[in-house]
């Protein structure tokens, strides 16, 4: 976004565009799901999505969120694949 902002902002539709696809498919795909292991996994990559609207969106709101849900996935799906892990859960 930053070294091309030109390039950015011809593609940007398509980033919402393959965000908004992302979030739909992973989370469905998380739904049918058995294994806790995965169902976490998939709903992470549905979690990236909301990464790739933010960065998408022509706004600093919406970097500071995705800046934000990055931070905050890294500490929570940690915690997540550690219960699943050990079998607290």
């Amino acid at each position: 976004m930053e070294l091309l902002p030109h390039t950015h902002s011809i593609f940007f539709p398509w980033l919402m565009l393959l965000g908004s696809i992302q979030i739909i498919y992973a989370a469905l795909t998380s739904l049918g799901q058995h294994n806790l292991k995965k169902r976490i996994a998939y709903s992470s990559v549905s979690h990236m999505g909301f990464i790739i609207l933010g960065i998408g969106s022509i706004s600093d709101m919406g970097l500071n969120g995705a800046i934000l849900q990055i931070i905050s996935h890294g500490f929570i799906g940690a915690a997540l694949f550690f219960l699943a892990g050990t079998g607290l859960s």
